[in-house]
């Protein structure tokens, strides 16, 4: 558990630089990004290096993460991936599981990381050790949000809707498919094995069946199951849809 620990301490150093640098938060100038993990050459495996600016008072950018401080949450641009079928995330990036995703991103795992540190989320030491855990996973509870434009029947109007993730999640219970309820959203941060951080490699980023790799873990009972989480056909829309994916420290 100290290597454990070490090992993630060691890592997270790796942000130092751009962590620290966030009192600039306050100024406009932009904020370089910190340099490669020892032991993982990101830059070379086609991770660019971005630099923090200020949109405006409070909101910074990350690439395409948009960072707000006064509600100390992140959102980002992905796609509807499923509108039908089994899950065990909720999101991936595109090159990662995409075969058991509701939504994908193009925004990599790594950058999120920075974001939400920058914001002051500290995950957890103590990871769960597989997936399909039966511990729930510990870290600093979020809630996740979607925003996306819908087409009313019949018409060419559209509105703007957000909606809580569960709303398009549904679960099997004794045979039948029912609404989920509110989940237990947690940012564990994921875990780094032999240099490498292992949300970047997999490019998991939020999962509903417990995985250490996710920066996000579902902590709610029945996350120890692949068996139980489904889209719930009709209400998502169609593949490809464009979202904005909001994850926000749970108050």
């Amino acid at each position: 558990m100290k290597n454990d620990k070490l090992r993630r301490s060691l890592f997270i150093g790796g942000f130092l630089v751009l962590v620290m640098t966030s009192l600039l938060f306050a100024q406009g100038a932009p904020v370089a990004p910190p340099p490669p993990i020892a032991g993982e050459d990101l830059w070379r495996q086609g991770l660019k290096p971005l630099a923090v600016e200020r949109v405006s008072p409070g909101v910074f950018s990350l690439g395409e993460i948009k960072i707000y401080k006064e509600t100390k949450s992140i959102a980002f641009p992905a796609k509807i991936n499923m509108d039908k079928g089994l899950l065990e995330y909720i999101l991936v990036k595109s090159s990662g599981k995409t075969h058991e995703s509701l939504l994908r991103t193009d925004v990599d795992p790594y950058h999120l990381q920075i974001a939400f540190l920058l914001l002051g989320f500290e995950g957890t030491d103590r990871p769960i050790i597989e997936q399909g855990s039966d511990e729930k996973p510990k870290g600093d509870p979020v809630e996740i949000l979607i925003d996306y434009t819908k087409k009313s029947d019949g018409a060419v109007k559209e509105r703007s809707e957000r909606i809580k993730t569960e709303e398009w999640v549904a679960r099997k219970t004794n045979g039948n498919l029912r609404a989920t309820g509110t989940l237990d959203w947690i940012y564990t941060g994921s875990v780094v094995n032999q240099g490498q951080f292992i949300a970047q490699v997999s490019g998991s980023i939020i999962a509903i069946f417990r995985d250490p790799a996710a920066l996000i873990d579902n902590a709610s009972p029945g996350g120890e199951s692949d068996e139980i989480w489904f889209v719930k056909e009709g209400m998502v829309p169609p593949v490809g849809t464009p979202v904005t994916v909001t994850i926000k420290a749970k108050r």
